[in-house]
């Protein structure tokens, strides 16, 4: 479906798969089908996804935590160009705050509520 190391517009992502164009973990029938991430935001993506504040936001990430399927993951290289780096798979999530603490401090970010730990 998707090349790995080849970049993908947010329309092209959701024509294959769905979801909203602007989350970063865009869901179809409450399932979370990939996720969107900028390095700046997430530093140790793919294997760590950081969510922050919002209902929304912390919803869909605790969603992703019980997923047991794989989805895509892309990485943002620039303005609307998305690069697909596998399909990767949630093994845990947190929202310890003492656990989280080294990852917010790392992405220079105060808002982070809930960790989910991936692997390829």
């Amino acid at each position: 479906m998707f090349i790995i190391g080849q970049t993908y517009t947010r329309a092209d992502i959701h024509r294959k798969i769905g979801g909203s164009i602007q989350s970063f973990l865009p869901t179809v029938n409450g399932e979370v089908v990939c996720a969107c991430l900028s390095l700046k935001l997430n530093p140790q993506a793919p294997a760590v996804i950081l969510a922050g504040d919002g209902p929304r936001i912390v919803s869909t990430a605790e969603q992703l935590g019980r997923q047991t399927s794989k989805i895509p993951v892309f990485i943002k290289q620039q303005s609307n160009a998305w690069e697909y780096v596998g399909d990767w798979r949630p093994i845990r999530s947190t929202s310890d705050r003492a656990e989280i603490a080294a990852y917010e401090e790392s992405a220079d970010r105060s808002d982070v509520r809930i960790a989910v730990f991936m692997e390829e």
